[in-house]
């Protein structure tokens, strides 16, 4: 449990992906994608920056210089420091990277996917909470779709089985984790790296049988993978510049 009011947050945001899945052959990686003329990446910086007692903003990409060009020519809090981190080959490699430059000062490590923009800066303050009395915090929504196990049956995919999705949850970014956890699970698994591969960090926590408390998220906060996804992200984007305008007076 980390009781200090002065602890000091580090985050890292993995972009180092490729865009391949939304088709945009122009766009060399998803955090270049540009959302309402605003790449991915500076929606989710601008929203990091409003957090207390933050340390510093690791960003993992596959392009260095495009990176450092796209931070360095908007104006961003200065007080903060960032550190630009090629990516690996998987995004657990990536991430990875990212935790080796740590600044060892910090006392918590958010993890975020870049493909993540709508996400509220709330719903991340109280993942902060909760990984502060319990080490390991990550956002997630209850399923609400019925879900089917498949199975391949003469070149013919058909359910194998229903799942029930009571205690099912759909987990989202960012997650937070006591940076001794994730340094210690680390290290616990490091001679197994190239054999292990799990999609998010919670999942590593999760083999060495260590808690993971689930936060409660916003179902708005969607991962931009399809191209049908970013029409999504502007619709959602949309409605919320029409509730705001509702509320400025005339």
């Amino acid at each position: 449990m980390l009781k200090k009011d002065d602890y000091k947050l580090s985050v890292i945001i993995a972009g180092a992906g490729s865009s391949e899945r939304l088709c945009n052959k122009s766009v060399k990686s998803k955090q270049f994608l540009l959302l309402k003329d605003k790449p991915l990446l500076l929606y989710s910086v601008e929203k990091f920056l409003l957090l207390e007692n933050l340390l510093e903003i690791i960003v993992i990409t596959n392009d260095i210089d495009a990176t450092r060009e796209l931070i360095g020519k908007n104006k961003l809090d200065k007080n903060v420091e960032f550190k630009i981190v090629l990516g690996g080959k998987r995004r657990q490699d990536s991430v990875y990277n990212g935790f080796s430059n740590l600044n060892p000062l910090c006392d918590l490590v958010l993890i975020h996917d870049v493909g993540r923009p709508l996400f509220y800066i709330e719903n991340v303050k109280q993942c902060i909470k909760k990984a502060r009395e319990t080490n390991a915090a990550i956002l997630a929504i209850p399923t609400v779709d019925t879900l089917k196990k498949a199975k391949s049956d003469n070149d013919e995919l058909v359910v194998d089985k229903t799942i029930n999705r009571e205690h099912i949850y759909s987990v989202q970014t960012p997650q937070v984790f006591s940076y001794d956890m994730l340094a210690s699970v680390y290290n616990l698994c490091k001679n197994d790296m190239e054999q292990i591969t799990f999609t998010d960090e919670a999942s590593m926590v999760e083999l060495f049988k260590k808690p993971v408390n689930l936060v409660i998220g916003d179902r708005r906060n969607i991962k931009i993978t399809y191209p049908e996804d970013l029409c999504l992200a502007h619709a959602i984007l949309n409605n919320e510049l029409e509730i705001e305008s509702e509320r400025i007076p005339a």
